[in-house]
């Protein structure tokens, strides 16, 4: 495996790459290509040096990754962008990887918590367009624990998943009897998040949520959300799609699977539970190409 740095640019902005690629020259090895998103406020590496060590498992199964910085992030130049803005980005990078690798026939996104939803937007965006080769290629989408925070999810998945486990545990009633929490400060947090959770569903006139929505429904690929058991952010998108008649509609579609991994926290801290994430996209990739080939 080979690893080395790309500069490419995005609206007059250098941004800063690693691309990794596989040793193998056999014939076909080098037709799958991923592309990693970073999501804020995370760089290249990723949290526990998730991306790297996903980029390199790929690049031993022959895949060439691409990972890198957005404007402002990192090593990249520019001011720090929000989720929502960094669409040119993607797009930048995707250019970037196409002439870089026009041999790929088959492109993946990738992306964790914002940067799975930055996905969906670019999707949307840029579906409206006429697609150019590299936009072409993207055939599968890795969606992580994918951010759709509103007051009225956070609450409600506050409520559910945070509240109910606490009332449920022995150790917060052993710390209410002693003293160590405070009953009304309790109680007034749990009045607060009900009352927002009360709150009226998507805003559909301009929620970057309801954009995600458009962006999957629109997505002629496969989409693989991956959702972590003990993660605040994958509770609300779970509540989302149970609670939402368009979302459950079209999750039901059979492009779309949903894997959990149980157990696991938003960022896979623990080293048994990444390796189960690396080991689920590595696989997926790799029946894949058993099939195409």
């Amino acid at each position: 495996m080979k690893e080395q740095g790309v500069i490419f640019n995005s609206n007059g902005q250098q941004l800063i790459a690693i691309e990794h690629l596989p040793l193998s020259t056999t014939e076909g090895v080098n037709k799958k290509g991923v592309i990693i998103v970073v999501g804020g406020p995370q760089t290249r590496v990723g949290s526990h040096r998730l991306f790297v060590q996903l980029a390199r498992a790929l690049a031993k199964q022959g895949v060439v990754v691409f990972r890198f910085d957005y404007s402002g992030a990192g090593d990249s130049e520019g001011k720090v962008s929000a989720f929502t803005d960094i669409q040119a980005d993607i797009d930048a990078a995707i250019n970037t990887f196409e002439q870089r690798h026009p041999d790929i026939i088959e492109l993946s996104l990738w992306g964790l918590c914002d940067a799975a939803s930055a996905i969906l937007l670019y999707v949307n965006q840029y579906s409206q367009r006429s697609q150019s080769s590299a936009q072409a290629k993207i055939k599968h989408l890795f969606l992580v624990n994918p951010w759709v925070r509103q007051a009225q999810t956070e609450a409600k998945a506050y409520l559910r998943s945070y509240y109910v486990k606490r009332l449920l545990s022995k150790s917060f009633w052993q710390k209410l009897l002693a003293g160590q929490i405070k009953a009304k400060s309790a109680l007034t947090d749990i009045q607060d998040f009900h009352q927002q959770s009360k709150t009226s569903d998507i805003d559909t006139n301009d929620s970057f949520v309801t954009h995600m929505l458009q962006g999957v429904s629109q997505f002629s690929g496969e989409c693989t959300f991956v959702l972590s058991s003990n993660d605040l952010t994958a509770d609300e998108f779970k509540l989302l799609i149970n609670t939402n008649q368009q979302w459950r509609k079209v999750m039901a579609s059979q492009t779309i699977k949903v894997e959990t991994i149980k157990n696991a926290d938003h960022t896979f801290s623990q080293q048994h539970l990444k390796s189960q994430l690396i080991y689920l996209v590595c696989d997926i990739l790799q029946r894949k190409k058993q099939v195409n080939s």
